[in-house]
């Protein structure tokens, strides 16, 4: 898993816009009302959005969907969001784990119904604001992805997350709520519970969430390793791995133990399983070891340096650009590739 911070120094000034975007689509006054609707029925016009969703709730009420105090406690929590508003959609790791626990105990104390219906109106507040229009010519996902331009799923570093808005073409990466909004739907719209990434990750994540490292605030402190085939407790030095020219791939600390809040990770995005499927890349780089060894890149570095290049210019043509930490999620599978070079004594 890739950290997102390692190249940005800029992030929290992002939550910054975020805030301030989502609080003028929350409170502001607008020309345009907002209405309080049952299917396709208006009900009632608001100058707000989020006077739309206390009237929704008073609504539901006099309709006989909420009783009074399914209804007080819906409102209770609308009013604790718009009272902690910055600590809620601006939330770091410590504030949202604490949020999310301090939810989950207040959620205990009504119905199912009532906490249904809460979802109901922060997951329609997620996707209005997510569609709303920037001033940018876009819509509000659309900025930020391309304002925090994460080139590959920071969850497997396998798929790109480029982003396209163009009248003739669209495409992004997907929002996943690290903290599923149908549970917590108090952080539908927090600024860190967001980690763009690719489809398959944020479908496959789905409620069997055991994943504890968001990459804004970390990545893996594990690496890949190559372990032998035949005694799988064996992690392989650099001249096995050239001459067995496979092994089984393990996501391992130093000293090989398992990180379990990673392991989490791991299992969660079945990480182990798509990796497995990349033998044939793994088994492409260890031959590229054999062909390209010490000798072979000393002369292409003579070879490059009669045309202006460096000894560095001949790493990246063999093994690819973006294998420092602070670049790792330009590329798919950089993460595997800078590993596993380490493994085999390869440096830049």
């Amino acid at each position: 898993m890739i950290y997102l911070g390692a190249s940005r120094t800029d992030l929290s000034s992002k939550a910054d816009d975020w805030r301030d975007r989502l609080h003028a689509f929350l409170f502001k006054d607008r020309e345009n009302k907002v209405w309080v609707m049952d299917g396709r029925k208006k009900i009632s016009s608001h100058d707000s959005y989020f006077v739309k969703m206390e009237k929704t709730v008073e609504y539901l009420e006099r309709k006989g969907v909420l009783s009074a105090a399914e209804r007080k406690w819906i409102k209770d929590e609308l009013a604790y969001f718009k009272r902690n508003f910055d600590n809620v959609v601006k939330a770091e790791e410590s504030e949202m784990e604490r949020q999310a626990k301090a939810y989950s105990k207040r959620a205990k104390k009504t119905t199912q119904l009532a906490r249904d219906e809460y979802k109901d109106l922060m997951v329609k507040l997620y996707d209005a604001f997510a569609d709303w229009d920037s001033g940018k010519g876009k819509p509000i996902a659309y900025y930020f992805f391309e304002e925090l331009n994460i080139r590959t799923c920071p969850y497997c570093n396998r798929q790109y997350t480029f982003t396209l808005h163009t009248s003739k073409a669209k495409t992004s990466p997907e929002y996943d709520h690290f903290y599923d909004k149908a549970d917590y739907p108090l952080l539908a719209v927090s600024f860190y519970n967001l980690v763009p990434s690719c489809h398959t990750c944020n479908h496959v994540k789905g409620k069997n969430n055991t994943a504890k490292v968001n990459p804004y605030f970390k990545g893996f402190d594990s690496k890949f390793y190559l372990y032998d085939r035949d005694d799988t407790n064996h992690r392989l030095n650099a001249a096995e791995m050239l001459v067995k020219g496979d092994g089984v791939l393990k996501m391992r600390k130093e000293d090989d133990s398992i990180n379990i809040d990673e392991q989490g990770n791991i299992d969660t995005f079945g990480l182990k399983g798509l990796y497995d499927m990349h033998d044939d890349f793994v088994r492409e780089l260890l031959e590229k070891a054999v062909s390209y060894d010490k000798t072979a890149r000393e002369q292409l570095a003579d070879a490059f340096q009669k045309r202006g290049y460096t000894p560095d210019h001949v790493y990246d043509f063999i093994w690819g650009k973006y294998l420092d930490d602070v670049h790792l999620e330009n590329r798919p599978l950089s993460k595997l590739t800078k590993d596993l070079l380490e493994q085999l004594e390869i440096e830049k």
